[in-house]
């Protein structure tokens, strides 16, 4: 049993490691897409078909976490697999065994949900700009551009540093008190099918499966954990000297690794089934030329008609744009050249050139997640309309 269990967080390691570079940025896609539906429906603008092709990470990792759990959490996210590396190099190579104490553990667990409810009120509904660089999901998202990262994320990189710092005397510390995504899974992980079965009348003393925790659940208290603070790392089922703590499906105990190949195989199948519609509705739904047709039908507007380029800079150098005005107004906006990272600049690119479209400005929002990309078309544009004289 112990061989096979070990097997498991083997396979988890994989996982771990390959969303880690293969999908930097999944957190950071995820969060931004939940603020673009939150500030869609309060503006009375939401609209499926456009919100879609660039909300896949939304629509995969938010059902299935009602679903069957926090597994995004203990296998997918990339900033949790940070904390983790930290985490175990700084117990395994440097030795650090730091405690926190039980009740401040669960004092500061409350501080995320403040964090998500400062961002929803003061980012979010205010429009605050002080996130926007500030952010250290964002600047983790794009690491991989080092030096873009330290000269436009510079406090994000800053709050990553002592994220990692935190990480480095706590087990998952981001995770347990600063995640605002992770207040959001904390409460509607607990409808899910999946949890962790532990009869006390079974129980030892031992408290080994407490012990073993990453998130600190004080499991020899409960017979069950069921979402929550749970990431579904399967650890818990792994150290149990009596086998009496199981990995549970719909009330019935399941091996672990058919749990999570569930889990795996679910959040694969989805994210597959999200991106093919995400292409269909682009395909078959430009959202675009919808806007634009009916832009060119209306009255005389202020511009020149013709089709003018403009250059500037996004994430990285060179963002190109061509604009067709039409009628006296802007009628398309197509981007001809970005070097940006792809999973960032396509929220951009779905959602920007619409913005502008319809309001006929360039003075229109930032896409949370791609802000310098967004940034990028707006004064690309800017610098297309003004040749128009």
């Amino acid at each position: 049993m112990k061989t096979k269990i070990q097997k498991i967080q083997i396979v988890r390691i994989v996982v771990q490691i390959a969303f880690l570079f293969l999908l930097p940025g999944l957190f950071t896609l995820t969060f931004s897409g939940i603020k673009g539906i939150y500030l869609s429906i309060i503006k009375g603008t939401f609209n499926l078909a456009q919100s879609y092709p660039n909300m896949i990470e939304l629509f995969t990792i938010i059902p299935l976490t009602v679903i069957i759990g926090r597994f995004f959490c203990g296998w997918m996210c990339a900033f949790g697999t940070f904390n983790d590396i930290i985490y175990k190099i700084s117990k395994y190579v440097f030795k650090v065994n730091y405690k926190v104490s039980s009740s401040t553990d669960a004092a500061l667990k409350y501080v995320k949900y403040l964090i998500l409810v400062m961002l929803i009120v003061f980012v979010w509904t205010m429009g605050s700009p002080i996130f926007v660089t500030s952010n250290p999901w964002d600047a983790f998202g794009q690491i991989t551009s080092f030096p873009q990262v330290i000269s436009k994320y510079t406090v994000g990189f800053i709050l990553l540093v002592l994220i990692g710092i935190g990480a480095a005397f706590i087990e998952r510390f981001f995770c347990r008190y600063l995640c605002p995504l992770g207040a959001i899974f904390s409460i509607t992980s607990k409808l899910s099918i999946f949890k962790i079965s532990k009869p006390n009348d079974k129980c030892g003393k031992c408290r080994i499966c407490t012990n073993n925790c990453s998130m600190g659940i004080q499991l020899y208290k409960v017979k069950e954990q069921r979402g929550g603070e749970c990431i579904s790392c399967l650890r818990c089922v792994e150290v149990c000297p009596r086998r009496n703590t199981q990995a549970n499906i719909l009330n019935t105990n399941v091996n672990p690794a058919l749990a999570s190949s569930i889990a795996i195989a679910g959040f694969g199948a989805i994210y597959a089934l999200n991106s093919l519609g995400g292409t269909t509705v682009t395909k078959y739904f430009p959202t675009t030329a919808s806007v634009s047709s009916t832009v060119a039908g209306s009255a005389q507007g202020k511009y020149k008609d013709g089709t003018y380029t403009g250059t500037a800079d996004g994430y990285r150098p060179g963002l190109t744009v061509a604009v067709t005005v039409k009628s006296g107004k802007i009628s398309d906006i197509k981007i001809t050249q970005i070097n940006d990272t792809p999973d960032f600049y396509k929220q951009a690119v779905n959602t920007v050139p619409n913005e502008i479209i319809q309001a006929q400005s360039t003075d229109v929002d930032t896409v949370s997640g791609a802000t310098y990309s967004s940034n990028g078309i707006i004064q690309a544009v800017k610098a297309a309309v003004s040749k128009q004289s």
